[in-house]
């Protein structure tokens, strides 16, 4: 069920302000109130198979629904770069809102665009604090970890080992992202503060704990500026403003598109989506979420990510007429 903090706005350009026009959310002034207006998914583990990858079926579907003036978004933890070959392969009919970096930043991409790096726009960002980073960086060289470390577009990384490059080969084969090498993460600083951290390991909670027990010696209350979080796939930390998550970034993307939260279908299946979940109308966990995932949810699938389970549950909506789809 819908609840949480009261979204806020954010100013944007008016390329920006041009594509949400373009959503003409006011049409769904003919719903009824029980219909959904909007749909937001994560991506790895729910949108997409175990490769990675964005099937037809699930492509399709999703640009017959943008067709019928049925609101899409996606919603990740990934960067944006990360998400561009997926933004290109559903080509949607209407403009693409995308909540990434867990919610620390939100982009909307034009119709069936061909060149997403170029045309996007940002709605909103929310980066880490200069002690928050200054924090992570020293606490990922008090045990040899390396930084993934996001502005804008670019991913920083201080490669000093075979391990380091291994990490960021296997995200690279994950995402699809390139990164940006550097000698020193003062170089990075001067790009600006990032608006998520990745400390890369194989242990993702047992660093995660080390972290917080880091940041409690040093002195720094974490629930006031950092949020912790092991990562899906597991093989990195992730660090985030305290005031971002996948739910807030929902919130504050139905605030600017003129949708309300109790008119939204979230699904997802990694622990990030939880609050996710929560502040939509409706929150799916697909039947292969984490178990703390699915006692959020208002249901679970009876479908994996790679049984298509997206398909799935927006064909079942649809049919049951629970979708609003003013277009069609």
């Amino acid at each position: 069920s819908a609840s949480g903090p009261a979204a806020t706005h954010a100013s944007c350009d008016a390329r920006a302000m041009a594509m949400m026009k373009q959503l003409d959310t006011a049409k769904h002034a003919s719903a009824t109130p029980s219909q959904y207006r909007m749909v937001a998914l994560d991506l790895d583990g729910t949108l997409l198979n175990k490769e990675h990858q964005l099937t037809e079926a699930s492509a399709e579907m999703l640009r017959s629904l943008s067709s019928s003036g049925f609101t899409v978004a996606l919603a990740t933890g990934r960067s944006a770069p990360a998400v561009y070959e997926h933004v290109k392969k559903l080509r949607l009919p209407k403009p693409l809102p995308v909540v990434c970096y867990n919610g620390a930043s939100c982009r909307i991409f034009p119709a069936a665009t061909t060149n997403p790096r170029e045309e996007q726009s940002t709605l909103f960002e929310e980066p880490l604090d200069d002690a928050t980073v200054d924090a992570v960086l020293e606490f990922a060289a008090s045990i040899g970890m390396m930084v993934q470390y996001y502005v804008g577009d670019d991913i920083f990384v201080v490669c000093e080992s075979e391990a380091h490059r291994d990490f960021v080969r296997r995200y690279q084969e994950l995402t699809g992202a390139s990164h940006t090498y550097i000698d020193s993460y003062a170089e990075a600083r001067l790009a600006g503060l990032p608006s998520k951290a990745l400390i890369m390991t194989d242990e993702p909670d047992k660093v995660a704990a080390m972290a917080l027990e880091y940041f409690k010696h040093q002195g720094i209350d974490e629930s006031r500026t950092a949020k912790v979080i092991p990562g899906s796939p597991p093989f990195f930390v992730e660090f985030l403003h305290p005031n971002v998550c996948k739910g807030n970034g929902l919130l504050k993307l139905c605030d600017m598109v003129g949708v309300t939260p109790e008119a939204t279908i979230a699904m997802g299946d990694g622990d990030n989506d939880a609050e996710f979940l929560q502040f939509a109308g409706l929150g799916i966990a697909m039947l292969n979420a984490r178990d703390r995932v699915k006692a959020c949810a208002d249901k679970v699938s009876l479908k994996t990510n790679c049984e298509d389970g997206v398909v799935f549950e927006l064909e079942w909506l649809r049919d049951a007429g629970e979708l609003s789809m003013p277009s069609k």
